[in-house]
């Protein structure tokens, strides 16, 4: 099956269907189901290249504002879940446009600039026990166990 790596927080937010895309600097002809892999990268990485608007953000749709120790418990190294990659689209300035404007959250998620592109995630689902595997860069197959 094919899967992606991702950062956290970035991975439970797509998991969990607070971010429906994904945005990246190439693009894929790949379309269907696909594994969501969060890497090795401490979160505070993530976190810390998101900006306080889209940390604000996440914290809402995770539900952890306000907890202590917010980002801990986010796993990193192991398969966190799968959704359907169904489309993947080149960012317009329209479409950057049109995001700021209609999901304010969804657009804090990523980096909607011209010429990159939008890989746009359907039906998420967490898995009830993450895999633990390596990840790999651009678009990988997992053989594995799920």
């Amino acid at each position: 099956m094919k899967a992606i790596t991702v950062i956290q927080p970035w991975v439970q937010l797509l998991v969990e269907g607070a971010k429906l895309f994904e945005t990246r600097s190439w693009k894929t002809n790949y379309r269907g189901e696909i594994l969501i892999h969060a890497g090795k990268k401490d979160p505070l990485f993530g976190i810390s290249a998101m900006g306080d608007e889209g940390w604000k953000n996440a914290c809402i749709a995770l539900g952890i504002c306000g907890t202590i120790n917010r980002f801990e418990w986010l796993p990193t190294g192991v398969i966190v879940g799968k959704a359907t990659l169904a489309n993947c689209i080149e960012v317009t300035q329209e479409f950057s446009a049109k995001i700021k404007a209609d999901a304010p959250a969804e657009y804090s998620f990523g980096d909607f600039t011209p010429g990159r592109y939008v890989w746009m995630m359907q039906n998420p689902v967490v898995f009830d026990k993450p895999i633990p595997v390596s990840g790999k860069q651009g678009l990988w197959n997992y053989d594995g166990p799920l």
